[in-house]
């Protein structure tokens, strides 16, 4: 075999298998970029609310629907109702910037609600949200801003920034009595109930 032929030979065996590679890597990344989009779970958590609303001896607040249309997914409900103790409700966001955040209210002893929700935070003064002061509490890792109403406490927390929470706390609308009242559409939103 000649040396011509050799080198030949080569160079078609280097470009098949270099085609070879960048055909594999072509394939990769189209699975990839075909399954890069995250699902995040969501839940309904309007029947929670039709439950508490029904129990509670406050006026319930509830994330108003602009929060979905805006891009926040409720991820997590949870409704807490004793027949002769505090109602409770928690529900959680995936926000619009891909963090997350809890919006809590309880009638249970508003420092305990404030201590487990606010996970060690400091108190940090105060956050302006719809017309209404909102205490807010801070760490590294951690922010948490809170409403204490009567007879409701209300928290808005998570590892999301200061502005996502309080877009969150805007968000919020509190029907304009407890127990059976239906929810009026025209309620201040961040009003949150006191």
């Amino acid at each position: 075999m000649s040396e011509h032929s050799r080198s030949r030979a080569t160079f078609k065996n280097y470009a098949i298998s270099l085609g070879l590679i960048v055909g594999i890597v072509l394939v990769l990344v189209f699975v990839v970029s075909t399954r890069s989009g995250e699902n995040i779970p969501s839940v309904n958590y309007r029947s929670d609310a039709d439950i508490l609303r029904n129990s509670a001896d406050y006026p319930v607040t509830v994330p108003s629907e602009a929060l979905a249309r805006e891009g926040w997914t409720p991820t997590s409900s949870t409704l807490e109702v004793a027949e002769s103790g505090p109602a409770a409700w928690s529900v959680g966001f995936a926000t619009a910037k891909d963090s997350h955040a809890m919006f809590t209210q309880s009638d249970a002893d508003p420092d305990a609600v404030v201590q487990e929700r606010t996970k060690g935070a400091e108190e940090a003064g105060t956050v302006s949200v719809g017309g209404g002061e909102w205490e807010h509490y801070g760490s590294e890792d951690w922010d948490a801003l809170v409403r204490r109403g009567e007879g409701v406490t209300l928290v808005v927390a998570g590892p999301a920034d200061l502005d996502e929470l309080t877009h969150l706390a805007e968000g919020l609308e509190t029907d304009p009595a407890g127990g059976d009242a239906e929810p009026e559409s025209d309620t201040e939103p961040g009003d949150g109930g006191a």
